[in-house]
């Protein structure tokens, strides 16, 4: 029957389904992890530039300054290119929220189907019921009629 067909799909489509929410999961933690490092790197900027500000305060030479603007560019890109990171894996894991979500769309529009066949297969169902109980009273009838005139009453 067709019902059980789409109830075969429907079991493979909630495995898939599961299988998506999974792969959303793992997508999302490894954006969240990419943006805790990236978050992490800004904090460190910060700090060092501070620090940086703090020890020209007391005097600098040119060579030591030098340095700590080379290692400050160095951090500027390393956050661009984390900033990339970030932005790869916001997208992947919104990408992956995307298809898990059609595919559940999908599951509850093949799971409405079968509801809807099933509905439909109740109804045929209870009128052929309804007819055999009516062709059972009816017949019950004739018979009651038929011993009735037998009986001489009619």
């Amino acid at each position: 029957m067709i019902t059980e067909r789409l109830t075969l799909l429907i079991k493979v489509q909630k495995e898939r389904e599961e299988s998506l929410q999974a792969q959303f999961v793992k997508a999302q933690q490894a954006f969240l992890q990419a943006e805790q490092k990236y978050q992490g790197l800004a904090n460190y900027r910060t700090e060092y530039i501070q620090q940086s500000l703090q020890q020209g305060s007391v005097g600098l030479g040119g060579r030591q300054f030098n340095q700590y603007v080379s290692f400050i560019s160095k951090l500027d890109q390393a956050l661009t290119q984390q900033g990339r990171v970030v932005q790869q894996s916001r997208n992947a894991a919104e990408q992956r929220r995307q298809t898990w979500l059609k595919m559940q769309t999908k599951r509850k529009g093949l799971e409405k189907l079968v509801e809807q066949a099933l509905a439909k297969a109740q109804l045929v169902a209870d009128k052929q019921q309804q007819n055999l109980a009516d062709e059972y009273a009816l017949q019950r009838f004739y018979q009651r009629q038929q011993l009735a005139e037998q009986d001489g009453y009619f």
